[in-house]
């Protein structure tokens, strides 16, 4: 029997429920407000949730994000963190990078626990150090260049303690027709170093956690 066969699609009733089933932080429902005044893409509800969990269940200490739009992402990953947890959230639009400053300043959020960076993210990767991260996170309105889905795992790789995850908010934005998108979530499939889930969740998601180096073996005598 073919059970993918038997599924049958949410219907919008269905799909109301769940983006109503969890609660919001005001100053979160403020930031999505902010961001359809500025045009500005934004994190579902239901897919914030699923940014949280997957931040609490990493026990992340530091995560970093790409593209901060309002805050809104960056506002439900902040909810995953231990009061010691730190966000460091880059926007090559300085007008995005100062609205995502006031929503974590209106939610009362600690300046040593956040960093809202205007600049270009490839730039500020490149400065930040190796192995120090648990979580990286690819928000709204990041658009890759052809070949820049390749310099973004290789900054990942070195960014990520083994164990450390990517998630990718707006996996399949526009039907999936970003072919940034598309080559990204090809080579997290295909890569062995990755293991990688896609989600229907919000605009889709991917998430890929990085897989443990296997230990050399041990040299017989």
């Amino acid at each position: 029997m073919d059970h993918a066969a038997t599924d049958i699609p949410p219907s919008p009733l269905t799909w109301a429920y769940v983006d109503g089933w969890v609660e919001e932080d005001p100053q979160i429902v403020a930031a999505r407000r902010i961001a359809a005044s500025m045009g500005s893409p934004a994190l579902s509800r239901p897919a914030g949730s699923v940014l949280r969990l997957i931040a609490a269940s990493l026990g992340a200490q530091a995560v970093v994000e790409v593209g901060s739009g309002t805050g809104v992402s960056g506002g439900w990953i902040l909810g995953g963190l231990d009061d010691s947890g730190t966000l460091t959230t880059v926007d090559h639009d300085a007008e995005m990078a100062a609205a995502a400053r006031s929503t974590f300043t209106r939610m009362h959020i600690p300046h040593t626990r956040v960093r809202a960076i205007a600049g270009n993210p490839f730039d500020v990767l490149t400065r930040l150090t190796d192995g120090a991260y648990d979580l990286l996170v690819i928000g709204p309105g990041v658009s890759l260049g052809v070949g820049e889905e390749n310099d973004l795992l290789r900054q990942a790789d070195r960014l990520l303690r083994p164990g450390g995850a990517i998630a990718i908010t707006h996996a399949l934005a526009d039907d999936g027709a970003e072919p940034s998108h598309r080559d990204l979530l090809q080579h997290l499939r295909d890569d062995p170093h990755w293991l990688a889930s896609l989600l229907t969740v919000g605009e889709g998601m991917a998430i890929a956690v990085r897989r443990p180096p296997e230990a050399p073996e041990a040299d017989s005598e």
